[in-house]
């Protein structure tokens, strides 16, 4: 029997990240099935090594030098957390491995063991900022966790909004596993005069215990939407039904999205996990770069570092929710943004579909921060 191929899957299982990072999880593990379905990569089987930091950076970077030292991964599927993305780097260098990273981030980085799987402000920022605008207005709140990604969003953002004639109502900022009476406060201190819409960027079980809490407030009573850059259907399953509609999402996926490949990845999801388990953007992701990575390996057979990575170059996956290819100057992919409203089932009506491919731009060295409103829908 041939030695399988062994890859690291890094992601917490258990903590505030959890409902978020499982997701991811379960895209990654469902590409290595049908890989293996489909005879592996030239014969030789994927051989998924799942480790749980617990959402614990300094785990992270302890586990990840496991992987690369014990067992002898060139390969990790993982974090979510730009802090930990952060905690894993060096390491990923320093042992000449390849961290596929599957998560929106706030950008402003490049590494040459990294391959950025996930949208950058530029991709995302300025269709959502405009579709509010033209919808609901120019005044903003700005709700996120304390995390690097939710402070570079929001500076982003104000930069945006200073350029566009618009202005921050609220910018608050949360602890992980925050208190009821926190969260019940960062929302009264928006303003229910004053705010058109509230930008979300808090992750995990927080933004889910945010929509509940939101629900109750005269916010909601007045139609004031949230729209969000990191909530998909992964948490809105997980927000009170009555709590889950009228809100506003951007992603490069939703269930809903209409592509040819799509219905075939949903009922091969939903068979693996369930009915009610409807993928998002977070397993989509992990999904298909794993589904590009055994590509890229398949061309020569070889799985150490730099033949892997010679071998994106070029190459395309057609992934769930489109064609996927890589820019091999930044290692950030091209991906087209959709805007989603949220439904009481927990799915999102696509609202908005880009009409063409967003290059990366992870330094938005070419973003003018004017916008004008654009977007249809």
């Amino acid at each position: 029997m041939k030695e399988t191929v062994k890859v690291g899957v890094l992601f917490s299982q258990t903590g505030s990240m959890a409902v978020t990072e499982t997701a991811h999880i379960n895209g990654v593990l469902l590409a290595c099935e049908e890989i293996n379905e489909g005879g592996g990569i030239r014969g030789r089987q994927i051989e998924p090594i799942l480790m749980n930091p617990e959402g614990d950076d300094r785990k992270y970077a302890e586990m990840a030098t496991d992987l690369l030292v014990n067992y002898g991964v060139k390969t990790i599927f993982g974090c979510c957390l730009s802090t930990s993305r952060k905690a894993v780097l060096p390491l990923i260098e320093r042992f000449d491995g390849v961290l596929f990273y599957p998560s929106v981030y706030e950008g402003f980085e490049y590494s040459p063991n990294v391959i950025y799987g996930g949208a950058v402000p530029n991709q995302i920022v300025p269709p959502l900022l405009e579709y509010v605008f033209e919808h609901h207005g120019r005044s903003i709140s700005l709700i996120g966790s304390d995390t690097l990604y939710a402070r570079e969003i929001n500076r982003i953002v104000k930069e945006f909004l200073s350029e566009s004639g618009g202005d921050v109502v609220a910018e608050v900022y949360l602890p992980f596993s925050a208190e009821t009476g926190e969260i019940r406060a960062a929302i009264a201190q928006c303003g229910v005069d004053q705010t058109n819409a509230v930008l979300s960027t808090m992750v995990g079980g927080d933004s889910v215990a945010l929509y509940d809490l939101y629900a109750e407030s005269g916010l909601r009573e007045k139609s004031v939407p949230i729209a969000s850059l990191t909530t998909t259907e992964t948490e809105l399953m997980k927000v009170g039904r009555g709590a889950r509609s009228g809100h506003i999402s951007i992603a490069s996926y939703f269930a809903s999205v209409e592509t040819p490949q799509n219905p075939t990845f949903v009922s091969a999801f939903q068979e693996k996990y369930g009915v009610n388990a409807g993928p998002s953007v977070y397993s989509e992701v992990g999904y298909s770069l794993v589904h590009f990575y055994a590509n890229a390996a398949r061309l020569n057979g070889k799985v150490d570092t730099r033949s892997v990575l010679q071998a994106l170059s070029g190459s395309v996956f057609k992934a769930p929710g489109g064609d996927l290819s890589i820019d091999m100057d930044t290692n950030h992919f091209t991906l087209r943004p959709h805007i989603g409203l949220s439904r009481t089932d927990g799915t999102f009506d696509v609202v908005w579909d880009s009409p063409k491919v967003a290059a990366p731009d992870p330094y938005l060295v070419a973003y003018d921060r004017s916008i004008t409103t654009r977007v249809a829908g």
